[in-house]
């Protein structure tokens, strides 16, 4: 509430021309010397020269800030004189004054340091707003121009891919086989190119929005996950286990898709015997850390990090079906909820993947779980 109030006042002050600010400090400061005089030498009023002293540094500029101080200890000055002091001697009187003035220097110095420093704290804020403005309309225009181009691209390769398919079905028995091979190669090019697509528009979209934020359950996210994996799952006899998981504040689409590329890289780079993967989360100090772990081929170390790059690939498509595109997508999701992925494997020994999401303030978030 206090900072809130402070930077209204400070905007409000700030919008007020400098003359006028000037003209309201040296009304504070008469009327603080007139009180000064009337009360004479029973109540000391000298703490009270610092509010237009401060109000000039902080608000018009540090010179300011310097005069009001000189102006305020001759006035000091000048009502002792007048007035009489309780030290006989006048070079007392002028060395307090004398220490005074240090005083209000000190207080001036140190207020136009730090309005300085305030200053460049606004302007930081300013720019790394605009940056954050400027991002936000640049992976808008991203994702319109990856729904574009996926839409542009799609339609020459539909219709080619008619077009051979055709070919094929009509010259079945006129083409030989050296030619039934070549239209197979570019269907399965096709095919591929098709792929690739759709999984760069899936990297696009790929991040949260603050908009799609909000309390989900990893348990249901996983068990979506594991649905829309169902026949890979039957199909390599997969057994996919998990403990209760936690509830943050996420995009849950983006969870689901989170998990299934995990899980489904698990059960696709399994090794002879049938995958075995099993998820888990674990405290942080102000962060869940999920964990995927599975008996696969494993990882090289030296690969550790560059699996997480777009279209980068450890075997060929070949060996592995993929476009390369997956764990990439998984670091853009885990990033735009402001954690952290990485892996930790040996070539044979399987593979754990860990990803970060921040706890919530709300003990109800970390509470929740799903039966």
């Amino acid at each position: 509430m206090g900072k809130f109030f402070f930077t209204r006042l400070n905007r409000y002050v700030n919008r007020q021309p400098a003359p006028f600010l000037i003209a309201i400090g040296f009304s504070l400061l008469l009327f603080v010397g007139i009180a000064d005089y009337l009360t004479g030498t029973e109540l000391s009023l000298s703490i009270f020269y610092l509010i237009p002293i401060s109000l000039m540094a902080w608000f018009v500029n540090g010179k300011t800030g310097v005069l009001f101080s000189i102006i305020s200890s001759l006035l000091q000055l000048a009502t002792d004189l007048i007035l009489g002091s309780t030290h006989s001697h006048p070079t007392i009187i002028f060395w307090n004054h004398a220490v005074y003035l240090g005083f209000f220097l000190i207080i001036v110095l140190t207020l136009a340091a730090l309005r300085k420093e305030y200053e460049k704290t606004l302007e930081l804020n300013d720019e790394l707003r605009q940056k954050t403005e400027e991002l936000a309309r640049s992976n808008a225009e991203l994702e319109q121009f990856a729904s574009a181009a996926a839409h542009d691209l799609r339609g020459p390769l539909i219709s080619a891919g008619g077009h051979l398919r055709r070919l094929q079905r009509h010259y079945k028995e006129s083409l030989d086989l050296d030619a039934h091979r070549l239209i197979a190669h570019a269907l399965h090019g096709i095919a591929r190119m098709e792929e690739l697509i759709n999984a760069l528009l899936t990297y696009a979209k790929a991040g949260a929005k603050k908009k799609d934020m909000k309390v989900t359950n990893c348990n249901k996210a996983i068990e979506q996950a594991m649905k829309n994996l169902q026949s890979e799952i039957e199909g390599s006899a997969a057994r996919v286990i998990y403990k209760p998981l936690p509830t943050v504040l996420a995009d849950e689409l983006q969870m689901v898709r989170l998990f299934q590329n995990l899980i489904g890289n698990a059960i696709k780079f399994h090794g002879k015997e049938p995958p075995y993967v099993r998820v888990s989360a674990e405290h942080g100090e102000n962060e869940w850390v999920f964990s995927v772990c599975d008996n696969g081929i494993g990882i090289e170390l030296k690969n550790a990090t560059r699996i997480f790059d777009i279209f980068q690939r450890l075997h060929s498509s070949y060996e592995y079906e993929g476009t390369g595109m997956g764990l990439a997508i998984c670091k853009k999701i885990v990033e735009a909820h402001e954690g952290r992925i990485w892996v930790e494997s040996e070539p044979g020994e399987g593979a754990t993947f860990y990803f970060t999401i921040a706890k919530q303030s709300e003990p109800a978030y970390q509470r929740e779980r799903f039966e």
